[in-house]
């Protein structure tokens, strides 16, 4: 897993990028930082970043360091450091981390779960 990335190159360089072309079911744990820029259900589990691009749809659980929702989400989305909600996504289900990051005109339809710890070691 790279660290000091810059914002702009982020993408290209995650472990795992799912392009928009994939549907489908997936199941991933990984170290690896996962970019989700496609329609899919499943399960990650990730010690690393996880995003749902503008044009991602995912419907299951995660459980990352981090998780960035620009797109569509739903299931359990657990961040152990962070979750950032932007203004594009639409998200349903419980999210829970110690940091909750929700721009003005996401659509919130969640349970959202203050946890106290932050687990910046190994995934529970």
């Amino acid at each position: 897993m790279a660290r000091n990335k810059l914002p702009f190159d982020y993408r290209s360089q995650a472990g795992i990028l799912i392009s928009s072309f994939v549907k489908g079911t997936i199941s991933l744990d990984t170290q690896e930082d996962v970019v989700i820029d496609a329609t899919l259900s499943g399960d990650i589990k990730t010690s690393g970043f996880c995003e749902i691009t503008e044009n991602g749809e995912y419907e299951g659980d995660i459980s990352a360091r981090s998780v960035t929702v620009y797109g569509s989400t739903s299931g359990d989305i657990s961040g152990q450091d962070a979750i950032h909600v932007h203004r594009s996504a639409k998200i349903k289900g419980v999210y829970t981390s110690p940091v909750i990051h929700i721009e003005p005109g996401a659509i919130v339809n969640a349970r959202i779960v203050h946890s106290q710890n932050s687990l910046s070691g190994p995934l529970a």
